[in-house]
């Protein structure tokens, strides 16, 4: 929804009271043991970073007051000095991914189950993973009571910033539509936050509700330095279907057992099928959980689960790796192109895999 032309992506659950509170009050304190950098120096460096293109998958656990639980898991991609976002949201634990949203510079499109939507944005900014992060920053520094700088720790392997706040009571006061002045009461969850030292990302941030309830965001994986494939951004390799993809060998349509897939905006399709239409001849080692094809003088060489590959003695990387889908190899669509030199185009309007052996 839009709010003062911003638009706002699934946050880290935690709602913003808008509140007019000093962003430091006199109880933040001198990180202990942490030499001579105060919450005020780590706050002014984390806000001061400056977006990056980068990766991460990360998950939000919410317990809540009656005791029950949910998961909530994410997949974001961020190119920002292109303006160029994407995050697909698992909401049920399923591993199937269930919403989609990717801006492209001023458009962008958002598939929920199943239901595709697109927008024009005019303008307007997404806000991604890397604002979220300082938002929640500004959470802790206006709302909680007695925020601290409590030094740096090491998760996933690199150096972050942990700052701490306590809960405290916040009561809001307004006029309602009839006019009647009315004070609402609430509360700042107690919440602990890990940032980035390098990029200002925050990694981890848990909260503790001193009525009942918890949550912890934690992120899982993380590359500030992606590679993004062709793909990624690009709205039509996520608005269709996977069953609706189409694709034709010298002008014949196929069939094949196992349809492709959308894999990370990549177009996955049946390695020895296709392989074996274009002439080449394969052979699986179970063990090395390899796959070695041959046409002619050319012998294509690949790994499930490995981005690497070799054609004719010579390195190629995939843009996602090899996979196994129902028992049957995948490999992403202009591999095929690279491998046996066969030219692939895709044809959106008609979500068509297009192939043309030379």
């Amino acid at each position: 929804m839009l709010n003062n032309r911003k638009w706002v992506s699934a946050g880290l659950g935690l709602a913003l009271l808008v509140m007019a509170l000093p962003l430091y009050g006199a109880s933040a304190a001198p990180a202990t043991g942490a030499g001579a950098l105060t919450l005020e120096q780590v706050a002014k460096e984390i806000e001061g970073k400056k977006p990056s293109p980068f990766y991460l998958e990360w998950k939000q656990t919410s317990t809540f007051e009656n005791g029950t639980s949910k998961v909530v898991s994410y997949k974001q991609w961020e190119d920002v000095p292109n303006a160029r976002y994407r995050s697909e949201v698992n909401y049920d634990g399923s591993d199937k991914t269930m919403s989609t949203s990717i801006i492209n510079g001023d458009d962008g499109v958002f598939i929920t189950e199943g239901k595709t939507s697109k927008v024009k944005l005019n303008g307007m900014e997404w806000d991604g993973f890397s604002k979220m992060s300082k938002r929640e920053l500004k959470a802790l520094l206006e709302y909680n009571e007695a925020p601290v700088f409590k030094g740096e720790e090491t998760l996933l392997g690199r150096t972050a910033y942990h700052l701490s706040g306590a809960s405290k009571p916040l009561n809001r006061k307004f006029t309602d539509a009839e006019g009647i002045e009315r004070v609402e009461n609430g509360i700042a969850p107690a919440r602990e936050q890990w940032f980035d030292k390098e990029t200002g990302i925050l990694l981890k941030e848990t909260t503790t509700d001193p009525r009942g309830g918890s949550s912890e965001s934690i992120v899982t994986s993380v590359d500030f330095t992606p590679v993004f494939g062709s793909d990624t951004f690009r709205f039509e390799a996520s608005t269709g279907s996977t069953d609706a993809i189409k694709v034709t060998i010298d002008g014949a349509a196929q069939s094949f057992e196992q349809p492709p897939v959308i894999v990370e905006g990549s177009t996955l399709v049946p390695l020895r099928a296709i392989f074996e239409k274009l002439g080449a001849t394969i052979d699986w080692n179970e063990k090395e959980q390899s796959v070695t094809a041959k046409k002619g003088t050319t012998t294509v060489y690949l790994k499930i689960g490995d981005t690497n590959a070799t054609v004719g003695g010579s390195a190629k990387t995939l843009e996602v790796p090899a996979q196994i889908v129902n028992g049957h190899t995948m490999v992403p669509v202009r591999f095929i192109g690279e491998a046996l030199g066969a030219e692939v185009k895709w044809e959106p309007s008609s979500q068509t895999v297009v192939i043309t052996n030379k």
